[in-house]
């Protein structure tokens, strides 16, 4: 993601996408669960208590999959 991402400009085009997350907990324990939309996957995260080590986040969509880095994931946390 560029230095310019908006979490609301995000959500408002893929708020509604299938969204996955995949985080590791430890070095020996990774969870991956998709959710229906983007707001359930970041909600999700925000619950989550300890924070995990490395976060992924993808949102399916027009058929492909699109990655958030960890900064971007920390934005969506803050602002959603």
């Amino acid at each position: 993601m560029s230095e310019n991402f908006s979490a609301k400009e995000t959500f408002a085009i893929y708020g509604e996408s299938e969204t996955t997350v995949t985080f590791v907990r430890d070095e020996f324990f990774t969870e991956e669960k998709t959710f229906p939309t983007m707001r359930d996957a970041v909600d999700y995260l925000k619950a989550l208590s300890p924070i995990p080590l490395e976060i992924v986040l993808r949102i399916r969509a027009h058929g492909r999959d699109i990655p958030f880095d960890r900064k971007s994931i920390a934005k969506l946390m803050h602002e959603l």
